[in-house]
């Protein structure tokens, strides 16, 4: 089943309302056009235009007020963190270096990816499982690449051939642009597949780190969710106090 990727009009209204605050078209402190303007003005649905209102609200551009519309609060003040490096060389490692491809083609969705993907149950996904290995060390995680029919299309992810530049790269190359990255961290028991690709006893501990990377307006380009052994998986943040 293929999957339709998120309406061109949502994307089109995130980003024109994101550029004029910006522009200083819509100032911070004045009142956005009404959801009937901007209805007319993009010819678009009236629930299209309130998802993409509502993603402006989440992420801070605008408030609700009672009775009297949405109030643009301008570009939010905190910036988001950059990914740190973990996540960069999940998404920047190239295949054809270091990767062994287990398996490439159509699965269906698991429930935390297909939610991940806001799809309906029994979902298939584009899917690329991957044996990763780096600075000489046999194995160190395994991953699964889930992508929409199109994406996998668009970029040559549905190839079964190892790709020669990263994931995220290789959005790039096709006009795919990567705004933010989710990170979600769990742990687990392996299954019997895994503990026996990983090395690892049957009760060994596995971390879990699901990835999901999105365009400018929401749209999940991919997920990644990978496992790897948390012996020596350790993970470190810097907060700062003053």
């Amino acid at each position: 089943m293929s999957i339709e990727p998120v309406p061109h009009k949502y994307a089109a209204i995130i980003n024109a309302v994101q550029a004029r605050i910006e522009q200083g078209v819509y100032r911070p402190g004045a009142m956005l056009p009404s959801e009937a303007e901007l209805v007319r003005e993009f010819g678009a649905s009236r629930s299209t235009v309130v998802r993409a209102l509502e993603f402006l609200r989440q992420h801070g551009w605008l408030e609700g007020v009672q009775g009297k519309g949405r109030l643009v609060l301008g570009r939010p003040a905190q910036g988001r963190q950059p990914a740190p490096f973990r996540i960069r060389h999940t998404l920047d490692l190239a295949e054809a270096a270091y990767a062994t491809l287990l398996h490439v083609g159509p699965v269906p969705a698991p429930e935390r990816i297909a939610n991940a993907f806001s799809l309906p149950g029994r979902a298939r996904l584009a899917s690329r499982r991957r044996r990763m290995a780096a600075n000489g060390v046999p194995v160190t995680t395994l991953d699964v690449v889930y992508l929409t029919t199109d994406v996998a299309q668009r970029t040559g992810l549905d190839s079964t051939a190892p790709i020669r530049d990263g994931l995220l790269r290789r959005l790039e190359r096709r006009g795919l642009v990567p705004y933010e990255v989710a990170e979600l961290i769990s742990a687990r028991l392996p299954t019997t597949q895994e503990a026996t690709l990983l090395q690892v006893g049957r009760y060994a501990c596995l971390l879990a780190s699901l990835l999901v990377v999105r365009d400018r307006s929401g749209r999940p380009l991919l997920a990644v969710d990978a496992v790897m052994p948390a012996e020596g998986s350790n993970l470190e943040t810097l907060f700062g106090l003053a």
